[in-house]
């Protein structure tokens, strides 16, 4: 890993002065295609599979006197490699990790120590159960995989791991085939096996200048030896390190560094080998090396220490051999860990300390984070997702896209709204609930800057929050009435708006502006389909090269010259859509300007039979179906605000209207609906309704449905790709995905529900629980997104099924502690309006 001293930082100021002393302090040049700064598990492994894909022109730079030094983080890692993971995309990134760490020993000739004996989680409360029992219901896995989940029961846990005191737990959650690994050796291996692919490693080098030179189109790296590199690419893997570096070309990356405890404990005797084990509850992880244990814990948030005198001055030299070890900070963990490993009881302690660098998610930074300045850092993972990032990184890098669907590692996620206290609050918290997988709804932080001019009244009126890329997204109303389960407030919701009309807040989407004279030329060759006319707004799909849908949008433009186009899309997604746009125009180099306009475009959504009616006592336009027909957008007033309308029942099913506004002026437009409405029975709505509306007629969502690991014809929305033009990206691919036939189609499903668990939302599927044939163990599909139908009155869902299953094969799917049947719905419960 690297440093830079927060003496060598340049304020803009300097710029002129640092790019004179670039260009004039050069003793030796190197000419790369890629320049890796930090040489720990994420650097190194990025260098080594971009030599994989034959990539030889790659120099990876090591700040200290050789890779994994105990300043940096990789020396102190517990080397825990797991394959289980909350979040369903992210495990092909940790199974990649498992399958080159089993084979990398042989290839580069170093001893890594992996030993793939498998995790085991244990589960001590009913809660920890159930969680435990759902993930495996949605943990897909085929014949041939590397790793498998399995729910084990008390008298398997002591089978598997004699050392537990299996009365005290009720089941454990067990991954094969994951287990160990020495951090330290495994950087070294990646570091051989990047040389052996032609890379080039330079220890003891300290950038002290890091400029983007416009002209060339190349990165400049002055090493404090004198030495220049010039980089088409560079990859900011520093760890803690990375933000010290990150300022030196005018950025700021957000992460913390936080301390981290941890002891190699010495029993009374020699442990039995064991898989590694690891308490959700009180957050400790204990694994078997050599005749000692490895153990350590994650602080409560009161214990949790981060660094900001760090962030203020930069990292010293020393790194983690700055800190002192407090081992004081596991009491409990540790206390709790003698009670379930009894063996643990009286051993010698050898406390330390290190340091980590983290986001305020958990998720580390991946991607681009400016023009071919790319991200590899704050891994709280790193060992267990450095290999699978890496090559995902090395892909992206070498093809122009992203090779797979991994949104939540979004570099640029925390760009226009977070800010320090943010996170440090938030990654305070994450770090402290770090193995508490069923608390998703945290609260440090919140709310940020990005909430709707109504958030305070929805708030008043009984709505619950959920949160989006910095956003308070409304999910669902109490509206007041007590001890109302959750389900049956979601069906009223959708009764009172499908029979009447509701007031949905959709500030939270992400709006992205094209505009400038080639803009609509812009949008041809970036979109896939066909790009609507004036005053109207339609669907569109932005394709990557390979075909893959980067992201499914609506579309529209109100302006004459057709110079100015709005982009719809989700909140998570919206810098990478930005990117990506930014990169076409400039591939094609045209004249355009492309900015995301969310924090002062907002919107609400009026919606349902009555909406019209509403609407109609606001304004003198015309909205009747001839003066104002669907998917069409007018400039009208209403009362005191003025809006672009648009009338489009794409996402819902009903009537509806979307009214885009000055966020400054929601809150006058959010009463003067909520009083035109009042007689007709308005009621506000939140998410979670609106998604059962979006099932019921069969509306197929992003990050759901659609995928980068998708195509617009597998997923039945082939018509949106426009062959009429000569020329988008994604083409050529998309033209053969048309003409080929799959192994696998979209459907949606209902299930039979026994009597009593009707209105029980555990039974609700929510996304990727698995499929079988009844009496059949074979996976043969899994589950996009659910919700509960009220016109059928049982759950209903998108899957991926495969071709094999026959339309009327009984299938089950487990889901809480039910095993539910389910069949194929040929249509969706109610077409859409047209």
């Amino acid at each position: 890993m690297l440093h830079a001293s927060r003496s060598l930082i340049r304020t803009s100021s300097d710029h002129l002065h640092a790019a004179t002393m670039i260009r004039n302090s050069s003793t030796a040049t190197k000419h790369v295609f890629a320049c890796v700064l930090g040489s720990g598990v994420a650097g190194s492994s990025v260098a080594y599979h971009l030599t994989k894909r034959n990539i030889k022109d790659v120099l990876l730079l090591e700040r200290a006197s050789g890779v994994a030094s105990p300043t940096g983080t990789s020396f102190h890692s517990p080397g825990l490699v797991s394959a289980s993971h909350p979040a369903h995309r992210y495990k092909p990134i940790l199974a990649h990790s498992i399958e080159l760490y089993s084979k990398l020993e042989e290839e580069t000739g170093v001893k890594i120590d992996f030993q793939p004996t498998g995790t085991i989680r244990l589960a001590t409360n009913e809660t920890r159960l159930a969680e435990f029992r759902k993930y495996v219901n949605r943990d897909y896995y085929k014949e041939g995989d590397v790793c498998k989940t399995t729910l084990l029961t008390p008298d398997q846990v002591r089978e598997l791991a004699p050392a537990v005191d299996h009365s005290r737990v009720l089941g454990a959650l067990h991954t094969t085939n994951d287990g160990t690994i020495s951090a330290r050796a495994l950087t070294q291996a990646l570091v051989v096996g990047a040389k052996a692919g032609g890379a080039q490693v330079i220890d003891g080098a300290i950038p002290r200048e890091i400029r983007y030179d416009k002209e060339k189109g190349h990165w400049i790296v002055a090493l404090e030896d004198g030495t220049l590199v010039t980089t088409r690419n560079l990859i900011n893997a520093g760890g803690i390190w990375a933000n010290d570096i990150a300022r030196l070309s005018g950025h700021n990356l957000p992460v913390v560094v936080v301390e981290h405890q941890y002891a190699v404990l010495t029993p009374n005797k020699t442990p039995d080998n064991t898989p590694a084990i690891i308490d959700h509850d009180s957050t400790f992880y204990v694994r078997k090396s050599g005749d000692d244990y490895l153990f350590g814990g994650f602080e409560p948030l009161e214990k949790t220490v981060i660094r900001e005198d760090w962030y203020k001055k930069g990292v010293p030299t020393e790194g983690s051999k700055s800190i002192k070890a407090d081992f004081s900070r596991l009491d409990d963990a540790y206390k709790r860990a003698c009670d379930l490993i009894p063996s643990l009881e009286g051993a010698k302690i050898d406390a330390r300390a290190a340091v980590f660098s983290m986001t305020p998610d958990g998720y580390p930074l991946v991607g681009p984070y400016d023009k071919n300045y790319w991200m590899s850092t704050g891994f709280l993972d790193g060992v267990s997702s450095g290999g699978g990032i890496g090559k995902y990184l090395a892909d992206w890098i070498v093809d122009g896209e992203p090779p797979a669907e991994l949104f939540d590692t979004d570099a640029s996620r925390y760009e226009r709204w977070g800010d320090r206290k943010f996170f440090t609050e938030r990654s305070r918290e994450t770090y402290s609930m770090y193995y508490n997988w069923s608390y998703t709804d945290r609260l440090a932080g919140r709310p940020t800057d990005r909430i709707s001019g109504v958030y305070g009244r929805l708030k008043k009126d009984g709505a619950s929050f959920s949160f989006r890329n910095g956003w308070e997204v409304a999910n669902s109303f109490n509206m007041g009435v007590q001890n109302e389960e959750y389900l049956p407030t979601l069906i009223r919701e959708y009764e009172m708006v499908t029979n009447k009309c509701g007031v949905i807040d959709l500030s939270w989407k992400g709006k992205i502006e094209v505009k400038g004279r080639d803009a609509e030329k812009l949008m041809d060759y970036a979109i896939a389909s066909q790009i609507p006319a004036l005053g109207k707004i339609s669907s569109g799909l932005m394709l990557t090269r390979h075909g893959g849908i980067l992201g499914p949008m609506m579309i529209f433009h109100h302006d004459r010259q057709r110079s100015a186009f709005i982009l719809l899309t989700e909140p998570e997604r919206e810098s990478r859509d930005l990117y990506w746009l930014r990169r076409a125009a400039a591939e094609k180099q045209m004249d355009v300007q492309v900015s995301i306009v969310s924090e002062y475009l907002a919107s609400l959504a009026l919606v349902g039979p009555k909406s019209r009616e509403v609407l109609s006592a606001l304004t003198k336009s015309d909205v009747s179906d001839e003066g104002f027909p669907q998917k069409s957008t007018r400039m009208i007033r209403l009362g005191p605000v003025g809006v672009v309308c648009a009338r489009s029942s794409t996402s819902t099913g009903q009537l509806s209207f979307e009214l885009f506004h000055n966020r400054a002026e929601t809150a006058k437009l959010y009463h003067a609906v909520m009083g035109a409405g009042r007689d007709h029975g308005i009621v506000n709505f939140g998410q979670a309704a609106l998604n059962m509306m979006r099932l019921e007629h069969g509306y197929k969502i992003w990050g759901k449905e659609l995928t980068l690991d998708t195509n617009p014809f597998e997923c039945g929305i082939g018509s949106l790709v426009d062959f009429n033009k000569k020329e988008f990206i994604g083409r050529e691919s998309a033209l053969e995905f048309s003409k080929k036939e799959f192994d696998r189609r979209l459907a949606l499903i209902t299930f039979d529900t026994e009597e009593g668990i009707v209105l029980d939302d555990k039974y609700v599927p929510s996304g990727n629980e698995v499929i079988r044939i009844d009496g059949q163990e074979a996976r043969v599909g899994q589950i996009t997104s659910g919700a509960y139908n009220v016109r059928l009155q049982k759950p209903i869902a998108f899957a991926w099924i495969d071709n094999s299953v026959g339309k009327n094969e009984r299938l089950v799917v487990d889901i809480g502690d039910k095993r539910l049947f389910a069949t194929s719905l040929e249509t969706p419960t109610i077409p859409p309006i047209q």
